[in-house]
C-alpha cells in the first residue's frame, strides 16, 4: 500500500462550494489514491445540492450535518468518517487551501516516526510569502508571534501552535485526543488543539520540505474589500478569552482580560479602517464577543410552552426535559411577563399563532394579542434571535389580519429555522438546522411495561387504525370513503382523536352508524389509551393528502407497529432507516388496494426485531437544538 492509499484528507465546508472546484479537486488530484472527505456545514439547500453532486462526480465521502456544526465539529464528523474507511492518517485542510504529493508524503512520514506528532507544513499565502511556520502563543500576554522571532523573546512561556489550514495527525493521536473542542465553533479550536496535544506528552512541529498553499479568507472576508466578517470579529475575540478560561491560571487571565480591549481592537484592523464608515456590524460583533467572553454560562432560552403537564405534546416534553439535563442550556417557560420583562437570551418557538390565540373567550384573545405585540416589540428592541420550528408549511385558518401582521413581525425577528426533515422549505432565507424527529420510546416506556403486567395486549385480526386530530389534510374521510366503496373487504377500520371541524366530526360518525366495519373515539386520547389502541392494531394508517414530517408516524413506530403512510422522498428514507416490513407507502390518493396489499405483507411477511430508531435518541437531538441556540446568537 502506497503512504497516500493510507491517507485520508478532510475538508471542511461553508457556502459556495467554488472553494472546493477550484482547489480540492487539484487536490484530490494530486494524492491519489488518498480519499478525500469533504463536511458540508449547511449553508443553503442550493449550496448542500451543488456538494452533493461534487462529492458524486468525483468520487468522495461527504457528510451532510443538517445545521452549521462549526469548524471543529465537522472536522470531528470528517475524521469519524474517514477513519470508519480505514484512514490511518488524517490531513485536515482548509476549501481555500492546496498541497502536493511530495508534502502529503513528508507529513506522513513524519507521524509515522513520531506518533505523538501534530505535524503542520511550511503555509505559503497566494503571492508565495511564508504565511505561517508555526506560532507561539505568550502566556502571560495572549499575543501571537512567529518562531522565528523567538530569540526576541529570550525566557518568555509560550505555547506552540501550528495553523489549522493544514496539518497531519496519525490516528492513534487523534483518537487520543477526541477531536476538536467543538465549543469553539470557528477559530482558536487550533491553538487549543495543540495544547491538548502538547498536554499529552505529544508535541507540535513543522516538517522540513512540506508546504501548503493558503489563499486565507476564503468564507470569513466581507464581498470585495479587506474587511472581516463579523463572525471572524466574534470568535477571535470570543475564543480567546475561552481559551484562557480553560487553560491559564487565574493570575493570568486577570492579566489577559485587561488586555482584551487592545487585543480586540488589534483583531477589528486586521479589517482595515475603511470598514468604519459603516461600523455597525463590526463594532457590535467585538462588543458582543468581549462581552461573551466573559461570561461562561448557560444559554438561556425562553421556549414558548406555558407549562408541562400530562397532555403536553410528548415531543416538546422530552425535548424540554432532555435540554434541561444540558450543562450549556438553561430552558425557561413561557409567561407573557417573563417574555416581556425577563432575562433570556433566545426566544424559541414552535407553534407561533397559539400567542394570540389560545384563549377561549375574545376578551382573553384580544388581551393576548396585545401582549403578543408588546412582546414582539420588546424582541426587536432587545434584539433578542428567535429560533423556529417549522412544523407547518401553511398557516391555520380562520386567522384575523391582527394575528398575521403579528406572525409576519415574529418572522421577521427570526434568526434561524429548525426543520424536521431537509424536504421542508420554510419561506425564510435564514440559517436552517434539519433536526429529525426523535422517537417516543422513552416516554411510553413505563406504559408499555404497566400494559404487560396485566397480560399480553391481543392484535385485533386486520385492524386499521387512524390516531391523532382528524383535520382536513390528514385525509380520514379519503380512509371511509374508500372501505364504504368496498362493502365485501373483510376489515376492522378504528379512528381515535378529535375532530378539529364539525362536518368531519358528522361525517365520521355517519360513518360509524353506517358501516359496522368502523367505530370511532372522537375524544382526547390519553397516552395509556393510546398505546393500547396502537397495540391492538395491525396496521396503523396515515391516509393523509400530503404529508412532510408526521409525529404519529414515530410514535406508531416506537410501538413497534407497522404504518401505512403516503410515499415521498421523506417517507422512503424512513422506511429504509427503520427496516424491511414497517413502512409501508402508497402513491396519490389511499385505496383499498393499499390496504389489501399493506396488510398481506404484514400478515404473511411479518417485520422481525424492532424499528431501528437509533438515529432518533433524545440527546443527540438535544445537543443539535443547543447548537442551533448558539448559532442563533451568532453576529
Amino acid at each position: 500500500m502506497s503512504d497516500l492509499a493510507r491517507l485520508a484528507v478532510v475538508v471542511v465546508s461553508y457556502g459556495d462550494p467554488a472553494l472546493l472546484e477550484h482547489h480540492t479537486t487539484q487536490v484530490a488530484t494530486a494524492l491519489r489514491p488518498a480519499r478525500i472527505v469533504v463536511v458540508d456545514n449547511h449553508s443553503t439547500d442550493a449550496n448542500r445540492a451543488a456538494v452533493r453532486d461534487l462529492c458524486e462526480r468525483e468520487g468522495w465521502i461527504g457528510v451532510f450535518p443538517g445545521s452549521n456544526t462549526g469548524f471543529g465539529a465537522g472536522c470531528n464528523l470528517g475524521a469519524a468518517a474517514a477513519l470508519a474507511e480505514g484512514a490511518e492518517v488524517l490531513l485536515f485542510l482548509n476549501p481555500d487551501a492546496t498541497v502536493d504529493a511530495e508534502s502529503a508524503v513528508r507529513l506522513i512520514a513524519a507521524v509515522d516516526a513520531d506518533p505523538l506528532l501534530l505535524a503542520g507544513p511550511t503555509v505559503l499565502g497566494a503571492d508565495g510569502e511564508v504565511a505561517s511556520a508555526g506560532l507561539d502563543l505568550d502566556l502571560d500576554t495572549g499575543m501571537m508571534r512567529p518562531w522565528r522571532r523567538r530569540a526576541e523573546h529570550p525566557g518568555a512561556e509560550a505555547l506552540p501552535w501550528v495553523t489549522g489550514a493544514c496539518f497531519a495527525v496519525a490516528r492513534e493521536l487523534w483518537e487520543r485526543l477526541g477531536g476538536f473542542d467543538e465549543r469553539y465553533f470557528l477559530y482558536w479550536e487550533d491553538v487549543d488543539l495543540c495544547a491538548r496535544v502538547q498536554a499529552l506528552g505529544g508535541r507540535v512541529g513543522i516538517v522540513d520540505g512540506a508546504t501548503a498553499v493558503h489563499s486565507g479568507g476564503g468564507t470569513q472576508r466581507a464581498e470585495g474589500s479587506r474587511a472581516k466578517s463579523p463572525a471572524y470579529y466574534y470568535f477571535n475575540i470570543r475564543n480567546r478569552a475561552l481559551f484562557a478560561r480553560t487553560w491559564l491560571s487565574q493570575e493570568r487571565q486577570q492579566a489577559w482580560r485587561r488586555g482584551a480591549l487592545g487585543a480586540a481592537y488589534e483583531i477589528l484592523m486586521r479589517g482595515g479602517r475603511r470598514q468604519l464608515l459603516h461600523p455597525v456590524r463590526p463594532v457590535s460583533a467585538v462588543v458582543r464577543g468581549l462581552r461573551d467572553g466573559r461570561r461562561d454560562r448557560p444559554v438561556r432560552v425562553l421556549e414558548s410552552v406555558h407549562e408541562l403537564r400530562a397532555t403536553t405534546n410528548p415531543y416538546i416534553f422530552q425535548l424540554i426535559e432532555t435540554l434541561r439535563q444540558r450543562d450549556d442550556t438553561e430552558v425557561l417557560l413561557f409567561s407573557f411577563a417573563r417574555a416581556i420583562a425577563g432575562r433570556y437570551d433566545v426566544f424559541h418557538v414552535h407553534w407561533p399563532e397559539l400567542l394570540m390565540t389560545s384563549a377561549r373567550t375574545p376578551l382573553r384573545r384580544l388581551a393576548r394579542r396585545l401582549l403578543t405585540t408588546v412582546f414582539i416589540i420588546r424582541l426587536r428592541l432587545t434584539r433578542t434571535p428567535v429560533v423556529r420550528t417549522w412544523h407547518n408549511l401553511v398557516r391555520p385558518d380562520g386567522l384575523s389580519r391582527w394575528n398575521h401582521r403579528l406572525l409576519d413581525a415574529l418572522e421577521r425577528r427570526t434568526t434561524h429555522v429548525i426543520r424536521l426533515t431537509d424536504q421542508t422549505a420554510p419561506p425564510l432565507e435564514v440559517p436552517t438546522s434539519t433536526i429529525v424527529h426523535a422517537h417516543y420510546r422513552d416516554w411510553f416506556e413505563p406504559i408499555v411495561e404497566a400494559m404487560a403486567e396485566t397480560g399480553p395486549v391481543e392484535t385485533v385480526d386486520r385492524r386499521v387504525l387512524y390516531f391523532g386530530l382528524i383535520k382536513p389534510y390528514k385525509g380520514v374521510e379519503l380512509l371511509l370513503e374508500a372501505v364504504a366503496d368496498n362493502p365485501e373487504a373483510d376489515l376492522d377500520v378504528r379512528l381515535v382523536g378529535s375532530p378539529t371541524d364539525p362536518a368531519l366530526a358528522d361525517q365520521v360518525r355517519a360513518a360509524v352508524a353506517a358501516d359496522a366495519r368502523v367505530s370511532a373515539e372522537l375524544s382526547y386520547a390519553d397516552d395509556a389509551t393510546l398505546a393500547a389502541e396502537i397495540a391492538q392494531a395491525a396496521l396503523v394508517v396515515l391516509p393523509y393528502r400530503a404529508m412532510h414530517n408526521s409525529g404519529a408516524l414515530l410514535l406508531a413506530l416506537s410501538l413497534d407497529t407497522p404504518v401505512l403512510a403516503p410515499d415521498n422522498e421523506v417517507n422512503r428514507r424512513l422506511a429504509e432507516e427503520v427496516g424491511e416490513g414497517w413502512l409501508h407507502l402508497f402513491e396519490g390518493t389511499l385505496t383499498i388496494e393499499d390496504l389489501e396489499r399493506a396488510l398481506k405483507c404484514v400478515a404473511t411477511d411479518p417485520p422481525t426485531g424492532r424499528p431501528d430508531l437509533s438515529a432518533r435518541e433524545w440527546p443527540e437531538s438535544a445537543a443539535l437544538h443547543a447548537a442551533a441556540f448558539r448559532a442563533a446568537l451568532l453576529p
